[in-house]
Parts: C-alpha cells; sequence; structure tokens
C-alpha cells in the first residue's frame, strides 16, 4: 500500500493491578524480578520499542502511526507499581504519556480496561488501544508490529492475538465461524459452556487485544459477569463485537514461547530460563564466545563486546560492561563493574563496582571491592583483596594481600603478604604508594603513610611513617639463633614421655 502520509494514533492499556496470589510474595506481581528487572519493564519496553518501530519512513499500511499513551491499571500496591514506572529512565521518551487509573475492587480484566478508559476520554486522539496484561514479559516489539499491521490492513474492529499450542490445557479457547472470523472465546474454568468439541481446539487466547477505541467505549458495558466467580471477563467482548456485527479477526502467531504467563514462582523460573537462552542467542550472534550456554547468568542490563570468551558457572550482573576480546573464566561473579578489552579474569573471582582497564589480569580466587580502579597492564593474583583503591599501570599485586583505600602508582609491585592497615577502629585512612616502588612481602603499611617515589620496603616491615623517594624502610627485629635449643627441647620432650 502506497504512504500516503496519514497518521494513526494508538494507545496501550496494560493491566497490573492483580493481587498475584500465587506468587506468594509481599510485592505486588507486575514488581517481580526478572533477571533483575520487573515483569513490566519488559511490557512497557516491547511496547515503546514497537512504537519507535511504528514510526518509521513508510508507515504501517499506509499510515505513520504513533504510540502516544501506555496506560496502566494499577491497584494492589499500585503507588509502587506507579513509582518504578515514573522513575524508570529507560521509559522516558518524548511524546508518550505514562499515566495510570486505579481499580479499587478486583471485579476482572473487563472491570480494570473499563477504569482504563477514564485515561482515554471521549475526543482523545487515540484510535486503537492496544490492551495486555503485564504478565507476559517474553512479547518481543515485532510481535506487537505484525499484529497492528493485520489490525490495520483488515479493517479489523477488534483482533485478538492467538496462538496455537501442543497442549492449550487452562487457556481460553477462541471459536471461529465459517468465514474464520472470532466469534468467541470461551474459557476453561467455565464448565458449562466447555465442550469436547470446545477442548480439542488448539487455537488459544494469548490476553492480547488491539480495539477500536470508540467500539470498545460503546460496548464495554454491555460485559456481565455470567461466570462462576462473578467477575467482568474481558473476553466476553469478543462475543458482543462478533454480535454486534463488526469485523472481529485472529492473528495467529507462530511463537507460543512469547505467551508465557507469569503467575507463579514456577512461571518465574520458566520465563527466566526462557529469556536468558535469548539474551545468550543475541550476544552469541553478536560475536561473544559461550564456552557453555547451560550454566551461565547473565542479567539483562549486562553488555558483552565481541569476541569475549564467557566459561561456565560465570555470574554477571547490574550494569556490568564486559569489553571485546575479554575472557571470563569459571566460577566469576562480576556485578555493576566495567571490564575493559582483552583482560582476564581467572576462576572464581569476585568483583562489585570496580572498573578494570585493559589487559588486566586478575585472579584466580581475587576479590575486588566497590570503588576499585585497576589501570592497564595491572595484575591481581590470588587471594588478594582490593577495596576502594587506585592502582597504576603495570603495578603487580600477586598473592595473598589485602589493599585498602590506597593510592597506587605505575609500574609498582606488591609482594605476598601485604597488608594497608587502614582502620584504627574510628576511621579510614588512605595508603599512598608512588611510581616504582617495591613493598617486600609480609610488610605492613599503617595509615596514613606516603612511600615515596622508587623506594623500597624490605619484607616484613612494619612502615607507621612515610618513607621518603629512593629510600629503603626496614623494620626488622635482629636476629639471635641460640645454639642447640632445638636439641634440648627435642630430649626434655622423650624424658616426659
Amino acid at each position: 500500500m502506497k504512504y500516503n502520509k496519514k497518521i494513526r494514533n494508538i494507545g496501550a492499556i496494560l493491566l497490573a493491578g492483580g493481587m498475584g496470589t500465587r506468587m506468594k510474595s509481599e510485592e505486588p506481581k507486575a514488581l517481580s524480578g526478572l533477571l533483575e528487572n520487573p515483569l513490566i519493564f519488559y511490557t512497557i519496553k516491547s511496547l515503546m520499542d514497537a512504537g519507535k518501530a511504528f514510526n518509521v519512513r513508510r508507515g504501517i499500511s499506509g499510515y505513520r502511526v504513533f504510540l502516544d499513551k501506555i496506560g496502566t491499571v494499577i491497584g494492589h500496591k499500585g503507588e509502587l507499581v506507579r513509582n518504578y514506572v515514573l522513575k524508570e529512565k529507560r521509559f522516558k521518551r518524548k511524546g508518550l504519556a505514562l499515566d495510570f487509573s486505579v481499580q479499587e475492587k478486583y471485579l476482572g480484566t473487563a472491570d480494570a480496561a473499563k477504569k482504563a478508559l477514564d485515561l482515554f476520554p471521549e475526543g482523545a486522539e487515540e484510535e486503537d488501544v492496544i490492551i495486555l496484561p503485564c504478565d507476559m514479559p517474553l512479547i518481543k516489539p515485532e510481535t506487537f508490529i505484525e499484529t497492528l499491521k493485520f489490525h490495520l490492513d483488515n479493517g479489523n474492529d477488534l483482533t485478538v492475538l492467538s496462538v496455537k499450542v501442543e497442549n492449550p490445557y487452562s487457556y481460553g479457547r477462541i471459536l471461529t465461524d465459517k468465514k474464520g472470523y472470532a466469534e468467541k472465546i470461551v474459557e476453561e474454568k467455565e464448565l458449562c459452556d466447555f465442550t469436547p468439541d470446545t477442548a480439542l481446539i488448539k487455537e488459544i487466547n494469548s490476553g492480547v487485544y488491539i480495539i477500536k477505541l470508540n467500539l470498545l467505549r460503546k460496548f464495554i458495558g454491555r460485559v456481565k459477569p455470567n461466570n462462576r466467580k462473578k467477575e467482568y471477563y474481558f473476553t466476553d467482548i469478543v462475543d458482543i463485537f462478533y454480535k454486534a456485527g463488526l469485523k472481529t479477526a485472529c492473528y495467529k502467531s507462530g511463537n507460543a514461547e512469547e505467551f508465557v504467563g507469569v503467575n507463579s514462582k514456577a512461571d518465574l523460573i520458566n520465563a527466566q530460563k526462557i529469556l536468558q537462552k535469548r539474551l545468550i542467542g543475541n550476544f552469541i550472534e553478536k560475536g561473544v564466545n559461550f564456552i557453555s550456554d547451560d550454566n551461565v547468568y547473565i542479567g539483562y542490563n549486562v553488555e558483552i563486546g565481541e569476541n569475549s570468551v564467557i566459561y561456565p558457572g560465570v555470574f554477571l550482573s547490574g550494569k556490568t560492561l564486559i569489553m571485546k576480546g575479554a575472557v571470563i573464566e569459571n566460577g566469576c561473579v562480576i556485578k555493576d563493574s566495567a571490564i575493559l578489552d582483552n583482560t582476564r579474569i581467572k576462576p572464581y573471582s569476585v568483583i562489585e563496582n570496580s572498573v578494570i582497564m585493559n589487559d588486566v589480569q586478575i585472579g584466580p580466587f581475587a576479590r575486588l571491592r566497590p570503588e576499585t580502579f585497576i589501570s592497564e597492564g595491572g595484575r591481581i593474583g590470588n587471594f588478594v583483596e582490593v577495596k576502594k583503591t587506585f592502582i597504576g599501570k603495570n603495578t603487580k599485586a600477586s598473592h595473598l594481600s589485602y589493599i585498602g583505600d590506597a593510592r597506587i602508582g605505575d609500574g609498582v609491585n606488591i609482594g605476598a603478604g601485604v597488608i594497608t592497615c587502614n582502620y584504627d577502629g574510628k576511621k579510614k585512612y588512605e595508603t599512598i604508594i608512588e611510581d616504582g616502588c617495591f613493598i617486600g612481602s609480609d610488610s605492613q603499611l599503617v595509615a596514613p603513610v606516603k612511600i615515596g617515589k622508587n623506594s623500597y620496603v624490605a619484607s616484613g616491615t612494619t612502615v607507621t611513617k612515610d618513607v621518603p623517594g629512593g629510600a629503603l624502610a626496614i623494620s626488622r627485629t635482629p636476629q639471635k639463633n641460640i645454639e642447640g635449643w632445638a636439641l634440648k627441647k627435642m630430649k626434655a620432650a622423650k624424658k616426659k614421655k
């Protein structure tokens, strides 16, 4: 169809007011966490991504389509949902309004949709609305686009997004007439309407609809609570539209996986597995190498660059960035951190809120606590703990050390067992080690203290005063050898036996 520059505004109604009792959680179901984002995040993001694609040069079905409002129906602890949506920076988009309607009594999905119409009053610019629940986080933007195109191409008054499944148990079945138009949705729990023939139908209702707004406003009041739960089922709107002679149709999606609903903890785990596989698949397409995709956790907000390698047992969470060519080996836990190009994190290292620059090697069994910065070429070895510290280029701490509240220059060597004694029981103090220093094994640096450039701290030294540049600091007690002492002790022990 030729693009004719006509504009068509659409809205969305998101049903997020349910109690979610099967989740067995104090928080509203809409805020249940899935790969570190609430369920409602994925639904809104998918709608927004579809909205971006709607407004393309050639438009959809001859229209330039604008998604200009998402109205969310809230109920149980709804203020928490409202606060999250309004504070989420990723939902800020010019021309998109985020509004809310409160369902005070839980009278069913049709009642919730009716409440949402207050957000789209008479004379509103929107001509169609997408209606969907907030607990289907796997729907892709492309599915919304394809359904809307079908809706507009065919001039439908109501379009139901349907899908065929092998096991339709517990889902509403869609009845169609001889011409293929959607006639009715029958819920399995309504036994009086659910015949054996209906049970054989494998085309189910996904819970997603696109409806002309003026007709929804006109007919929503005809939905009656004629069911066992005495609730107002939105599915009844299909029967009402069909009997009114309106054009009702189904857009059949080919991917049932997108319509997995989350109503319990088990559902949440299932959705997470699907979403995790999808994320890993996207990374693989972008050139990330996974030794295995079965035993890793990658948070939704994590970014990974091409030619990186992710080993089994890795846990990446928060706003973590893994850059090109980085290698993250078995069992590493990394949160809210940046790992730059060609850096290698060896097994079972834990890194939190830190920045690791290019060509660094960490671990194995290292721990980097918040506010740690490791410059290019650094080496942090096994059983080294670093906290709130800047470490300069090509500096090494290879074994069994604690480095906290420190500023360390370039080319420094920190021996095994070195400790920065940064805490006196009340306050924490800073240790400064300038470029080119050598800190011998088993030394203690009692902060606040400064080790000058190119200085040498002898092994076993306790440093309590500043060390001038180029100096040697040593505080060993003189060694005394008492000959024959060990032999006498052994003879005395034998006599006791």
